[in-house]
């Protein structure tokens, strides 16, 4: 086993609690409907799960708290038995002691722990939550708390990029705006273009970031010894934790997946786990971003 797979299986076994949070509400840890359905659910999940995954997080206890109610609400919602359970008797403890139900919270939590933040999760969520009901949802929900601000719309809404985005999303609330679903704020109908080409111009400078980053880490890894299988993509989740601290991500986020991890459909090898993440890396992008502002 890689050296930082193990250290971090080491580090699950240390803040993984014996018993599942049993106390919570699934619904409510998912923000999902009662009457959600299956596939509503697991998007919620994915969601959660990609945002507040414990990878690099600075309160790593507090981090595994939240994703362990996170991967529990998941267990119970994405069964039909356990959801039926839950929903007749509204007790958690009870839809995981079914007696032909061969659960290991251990193991499902570690399952959950190591696998949702790969290549292949982020692409399938993206494609799932990009041009959809949820991704609507949240821009016009984002709209209004920002009255308009696309700059701070973009910050907020998930996988989202001006330079991708931004006629799609025009078209989204310039309807909203159209049947009276939201007000039209000035600060959107007046935008000035200036503004407008000064965040495509941001979007530019994030990918020449990203494009350094992910040599970075080729460059890291040149230096360790290669890991064997498709890896959890960790020293990726901990770029995209640095980097959501500044409050922009989802751009970054695309950009560094698509160079580090590129679609194994195309004949493209994945980049294998490294050691240890590259906390240069960290230094050196957050350095020269620094002396972008000045």
């Amino acid at each position: 086993m890689p050296r930082r797979q193990k250290k971090q299986t080491e580090d699950i076994e240390d803040l993984i609690d014996e018993e599942p949070p049993k106390s919570i509400n699934p619904y409510d840890v998912l923000g999902v409907a009662k009457d959600s359905t299956p596939e509503h659910i697991k998007s919620a999940y994915r969601k959660a799960a990609l945002k507040h995954h414990p990878d690099k997080a600075e309160d790593k206890e507090a981090a595994h708290n939240r994703f362990q109610e996170i991967a529990f609400a998941y267990a119970i919602l994405s069964d039909p038995r356990r959801r039926s359970r839950y929903d007749a008797t509204g007790r958690t403890e009870e839809t995981v002691d079914l007696d032909d139900d061969d659960f290991n919270w251990t193991e499902y939590y570690r399952e959950q722990f190591q696998g949702i933040v790969t290549a292949e999760a982020i692409e399938k969520f993206k494609n799932e939550y990009k041009g959809g009901d949820e991704e609507r949802n949240d821009l016009i929900d984002a709209y209004k708390k920002f009255k308009g601000n696309m700059n701070k719309i973009y910050e907020v809404v998930m996988l989202s990029n001006p330079v991708e985005d931004e006629d799609r999303f025009r078209a989204i609330l310039d309807a909203a705006i159209a049947d009276g679903t939201v007000p039209a704020h000035k600060k959107y109908t007046e935008e000035p273009e200036r503004t407008r080409r000064k965040r495509m111009k941001n979007v530019d400078k994030e990918a020449k970031e990203a494009d350094d980053a992910a040599k970075e880490i080729a460059g890291t890894k040149k230096n360790r010894k290669k890991a064997q299988g498709d890896g959890d993509l960790g020293d990726l989740a901990a770029l995209i934790q640095q980097r959501q601290k500044g409050g922009r991500s989802e751009s970054f986020l695309d950009q560094l997946e698509a160079k580090y991890a590129p679609d194994s459909k195309k004949g493209k090898k994945r980049a294998p786990p490294m050691d240890e993440p590259p906390e240069e890396a960290f230094q050196r992008t957050a350095s020269r971003a620094k002396k972008g502002k000045k």
